[in-house]
């Protein structure tokens, strides 16, 4: 088993947001850019797909994404609130059952997380679901799939080769973690052009420790 894919196994390896900031060997990319939603839109699935071919020469060796366990509080008595967790928790579940179903897939359970953000308050379990592709599996659809379907949990791509880990966070941008110092330093000039202005100071300086430099 390849040495990225054991880490990713492992119930101690917490893979969360902002992955760009909580790991070292990290880059951030722009995907949406443009004045109209469709121009955003257009060319967030452009540059994610050209990112995604950098990235994946031999295409995608496992996926996986988080499925979290929720204890919602009903004391409110607001049917509409009821209704939307009903309605979203269906999807969820939906989400995730369709990738199990068709995918040989490894279940780790419990894995530990912050709770306390506002946000994770009802959260009382997260599960890791890693698929492992097959023949019928597109990935070029699914990276589409999950820029159109932001409700849905991140799907992450591994590239065992390469050593990484891409995550597009919605239709905005996404980030590329590297587990290798020296895949990180091929990688930088390729995907340079994709960089988001914003955090380019922060790469460089992670480019320069891989060099000893200051």
């Amino acid at each position: 088993m390849n040495t990225i894919e054991e880490m990713i196994q492992k119930r101690d390896f917490r893979y969360e947001p902002p992955y760009f900031y909580n790991n070292q060997f990290a880059l951030r990319c722009e995907l949406g850019i443009g004045e109209s939603n469709e121009a955003r839109l257009a060319n967030a699935k452009k540059r994610a797909t050209e990112i995604f071919n950098i990235l994946f020469e031999n295409n995608v060796d496992m996926f996986f994404f988080d499925n979290f366990i929720y204890d919602f509080d009903f004391d409110t008595g607001e049917t509409v609130y009821i209704d939307n967790l009903i309605s979203l928790e269906k999807k969820r579940l939906k989400f995730s059952l369709s990738y199990q179903k068709k995918f040989n897939h490894i279940v780790i359970r419990d894995i530990p997380f912050d709770n306390d953000g506002d946000n994770n308050d009802e959260i009382v379990r997260r599960n890791r679901i890693c698929c492992y592709p097959n023949k019928k599996f597109n990935a070029i659809e699914t990276l589409y799939s999950q820029i159109d379907n932001q409700e849905n949990p991140i799907i992450h791509f591994v590239s065992c080769d390469n050593s990484c880990i891409f995550s597009v966070y919605d239709d905005r941008g996404c980030d590329i973690v590297f587990f290798d110092k020296k895949k990180f330093q091929h990688f930088y000039p390729l995907l340079q052009t994709y960089f988001l202005d914003y955090d380019l100071a922060l790469m460089e300086q992670r480019l320069n420790s891989c060099k000893g430099t200051k």
